[in-house]
């Protein structure tokens, strides 16, 4: 009769374990586990050990047996488990409790339930369908081609406070369309989705879909709910487009200009947005950010010992292109901030009470001309404040990287070198 070893870790029962697509040619094979709502990578030995657990074997000697059933190969006891504790996930323990979802928001609110978001996608899923889907985008960059020249000129005209107000709603409502174009996606593909929400990034006001059972979506697929935001927008700006070269709307052509904007915008994969998951599910690669911070470190250790540089790989050429495409992006937020904080200071020191006293003075009694002076200066202050606040968050950004690249290259060389140039 066997005792049970009490240092053999209890794994929760409820863990699945598929092959994941994104592992090709040169890179090492992972898998996908799955755990509720979590999901981690792992790799083909994290893989073996997590299985010859899930047997429940009771003696250290049914531990190296049901690994080396796994692996073909043996390995002490006393290492699996020193393993096991060391590398495997704390959430796939049996007396750890399932981490709860860090949610990006500082407030957030789910404003349509899955089962109202089911039902809509259940809709307008056949959009995805390529022999629909090719001919909207056919269509949509033609006449949005059309439209940008006047659209570019129409943004930058006089605004109305109407105008303002039409747009914000309008501008609003392509942002929660964005999001049922996620969900669609989902739909499409026969994945679980859950509903869609608005939060508080920081300081910015935001809309959210709950797309995470896409992990379990080949790559493609996953690129295909990466852009289906993007996508229904689209289709949106085929409407908006064909109004304003139609009837000629100054709103309609602002309207196109604010949208094409944000989506551009969220295809930028610096920022976690569409366009960083994009990249990430297309080339393999995830946890771009600390990638690039590790291979900034690296490479500065590297550097400092005078180590030869390894030839590079396909995913490290991407990698590397990354993070010259972020420092770009970096600099160009950087001086644009810089820009619109000297000139929103300076619009903001140029209102005065000479501006009321010459509205009032050549018209008397219209009180519409001290209204716009009026706008005029609180639509200044509002984009200084917004403005003030994105550069506070894109210098605490940039500090937190710096932060995290002097500590990974003092992890770096704290490491034995392992190829010394001679």
């Amino acid at each position: 009769m066997s005792h049970l070893d009490a240092s053999i870790p209890l794994l929760k029962a409820d863990i699945t374990i598929v092959i994941h697509e994104d592992s090709g040619a040169g890179s090492a094979q992972r898998y996908l586990l799955t755990l509720g709502d979590n999901y981690f990578l792992i790799s083909v030995k994290a893989r073996a050990l997590i299985l010859a657990l899930l047997r429940g074997p009771e003696t250290q000697q049914q531990l190296e047996s049901a690994f080396a059933a796994e692996t073909g190969s043996r390995i002490p006891a006393a290492t699996l488990i020193t393993l096991a504790n060391q590398v495997l996930p704390a959430a796939l323990f049996r007396d750890t409790p399932l981490p709860t979802r860090n949610s990006p928001f500082e407030v957030s609110a789910t404003l349509l339930a899955p089962r109202f978001t089911a039902r809509m996608a259940a809709y307008s899923s056949w959009l995805f369908k390529p022999r629909f889907a090719i001919p909207l985008v056919i269509v949509f960059v033609l006449m949005h081609a059309i439209v940008m020249s006047p659209a570019n000129h129409a943004v930058h005209g006089n605004w109305t406070i109407e105008q303002a107000c039409v747009l914000a709603a309008l501008f609003l409502a392509s942002g929660l369309l964005h999001e049922c174009g996620h969900i669609a996606a989902c739909r499409h593909f026969h994945c679980e989705h859950g509903g869609i929400g608005f939060g508080l990034y920081y300081v910015f006001p935001v809309w959210y879909a709950d797309v995470t059972h896409a992990w379990q979506l080949q790559r493609r697929q996953r690129a295909v709910v990466d852009l289906g935001g993007v996508y229904f927008q689209a289709i949106f700006l085929i409407a908006v487009d064909g109004y304003a070269l139609a009837t000629g709307s100054p709103v309609a052509f602002k309207l196109s200009w604010l949208i094409m904007f944000a989506m551009l915008f969220t295809l930028n994969p610096v920022f976690k947005f569409d366009g960083y998951w994009l990249l990430s599910d297309l080339s393999g690669l995830h946890n771009l950010h600390q990638q690039v911070r590790q291979s900034i470190a690296t490479a500065i250790a590297r550097a400092m010992r005078r180590q030869s540089v390894p030839r590079p790989t396909l995913q490290t050429m991407i990698l590397h292109a990354y993070l010259w495409l972020s420092a770009c992006y970096f600099v160009y937020i950087g001086l644009f901030l810089a820009r619109e904080l000297v000139a929103s200071s300076s619009a903001l020191l140029s209102i005065d009470s000479v501006d009321w006293n010459r509205a009032v003075e050549l018209h008397p009694g219209d009180w519409r001309n001290v209204a716009a002076v009026t706008s005029h200066l609180l639509a200044t202050l509002a984009w200084l404040f917004i403005i003030t606040l994105a550069s506070v968050f894109f210098l605490n950004r940039l500090r937190l990287g710096m932060n995290a690249i002097v500590s990974g290259i003092r992890d770096a060389r704290a490491l034995p070198p392992r190829h010394q140039s001679i």
